[in-house]
């Protein structure tokens, strides 16, 4: 029940952030709250930062949320923020609020006005940092304090309980469920949950959710064609000659007919969050949205992929558009032999979502990998990398070309993805 709690939870959108060290706390949440939030990170981290205009100052900034320890990262920052808010340019002018201005030959020109409320913000952190003994005050722990979270005020058990349902069900507390916490309490929650968990209504909020952010249930083109003409041009579009004789009337045969290829289609679209659902239903390990050696298909589909026949006994109703069961699909046979797919087992080479026909289709490549679209959701989807924020995006194309002898060799997007290292003949 890992997988499960793991990603209801990320349903109900329950989150968990940690808190800087006590030291001083005042300061710290300025910067974080309102210095960083309000300037840094807005403005600041734009140029300067690696790879940014102005990597070559003294003032480099690192982003948090690209960070695996986002509180250190906002720690290297503030000490940053206060180096630089303690410089000075002649008699008591700070250099920090001289450069934001135009001055002081800022490579970045005017930033802010003078009556900004971006540089009143910094001038507060100038003065702030100019009015304390600069360095690490002592860490002074009060025996007295009150608890950190002492004051939280948790839902009551039937609150959580409507909440639980609402937000994993679409629905409200049965009668049942409201007496058993009434009578068990917060106790009662954890059994209750598992039924929840059980229903179909989760698994439809599970798909809903996941394709909120893998978008496979809608691409260019009709949905049969992700299946590639090289491999799948005898059977992907099976509906077109399927016979439909047995219905005499000729409205009628054209309906089901229309019938026939859009629940074909419907049950195409669906299968990359089927298997989202399949591995959360058998508690299988969740890593297999990246690792399962199968895919999810049903009597319709299967026909698209040709294997119908031999699957015909595993489905409890041949003729239900959405049933789905796993299959393992063997190595692609193409209309030409050097279209056939290479394989030492005889298998194509699933690797879950990453292999899955919809999701190649739904984030295309080309022949020279245009904007390197299925590299960059790749990391994005799985690795949580925007690659477009790996480096800065200058408008100076002549700075450009004197910084890289081969900007497009060695632009960010590029060292990521294999095709582009093969064109350029470095693989």
């Amino acid at each position: 029940m890992k997988v499960i709690f793991l990603v209801c939870f990320s349903l109900i959108g329950l989150g968990w952030s940690a808190k800087h060290g006590r030291a001083d706390e005042a300061i710290s949440a300025f910067f974080e709250q309102t210095v960083w939030a309000k300037v840094g990170e807005r403005t600041c981290l734009k140029c300067h930062k690696v790879g940014g205009e102005a990597e070559e100052s003294k003032f480099v900034l690192a982003d948090p949320k690209r960070s695996l320890d986002q509180p250190e990262t906002l720690r290297n920052n503030q000490a940053v923020f206060a180096k630089v808010a303690r410089l000075e340019a002649g008699v008591h002018q700070s250099r920090m609020l001289l450069k934001v201005v135009g001055k002081l030959n800022h490579g970045g020109k005017e930033v802010f006005k003078v009556d900004s409320p971006e540089y009143r913000i910094l001038a507060d952190w100038v003065k702030r940092q100019n009015t304390r003994p600069p360095g690490p005050r002592p860490n002074v722990v009060n025996k007295n304090a009150r608890p950190f979270f002492d004051g939280i005020v948790m839902l009551d058990d039937r609150r959580l309980l409507r909440r639980v349902t609402l937000s994993l069900a679409g629905r409200l507390p049965s009668e049942a469920e409201i007496a058993a916490v009434a009578k068990g309490g917060f106790k009662a929650i954890p059994k209750l949950l598992d039924q929840v968990l059980g229903e179909d209504a989760f698994y439809d909020r599970l798909r809903e959710g996941f394709n909120d952010i893998f978008l496979t249930e809608g691409y260019d083109d009709v949905p049969e064609n992700a299946l590639s003409y090289e491999h799948f041009s005898t059977t992907r579009g099976w509906t077109q000659n399927h016979d439909l004789s047995h219905i005499k009337d000729e409205k009628e045969r054209r309906q089901a007919g229309y019938k026939l290829s859009n629940d074909y289609r419907k049950a195409m679209l669906g299968e990359p969050m089927k298997l989202i659902e399949h591995i959360v239903k058998n508690d299988r390990p969740f890593t297999e949205i990246v690792t399962a050696d199968y895919i999810m298909v049903t009597p319709y589909t299967s026909r698209g992929y040709g294997i119908f026949t031999e699957l015909k006994s595993r489905f409890k109703n041949p003729e239900d558009p959405f049933e789905y069961i796993p299959v393992k699909l063997k190595a692609l046979v193409g209309r030409n032999r050097v279209e056939d797919q290479d394989s030492a087992t005889g298998f194509y080479a699933h690797a879950g979502l990453l292999s899955n026909f919809q999701y190649l289709k739904r984030f295309p490549t080309t022949e020279t990998n245009r904007n390197r679209q299925r590299s960059r959701v790749y990391f994005q989807h799985f690795l949580g990398i925007d690659v477009l924020e790996l480096a800065a995006r200058v408008s100076d194309a002549a700075a450009v070309t004197a910084k890289y002898e081969n900007p497009t060799m060695q632009a960010s997007e590029c060292k990521v993805d294999p095709k582009c290292w093969t064109k350029n003949g470095v693989s």
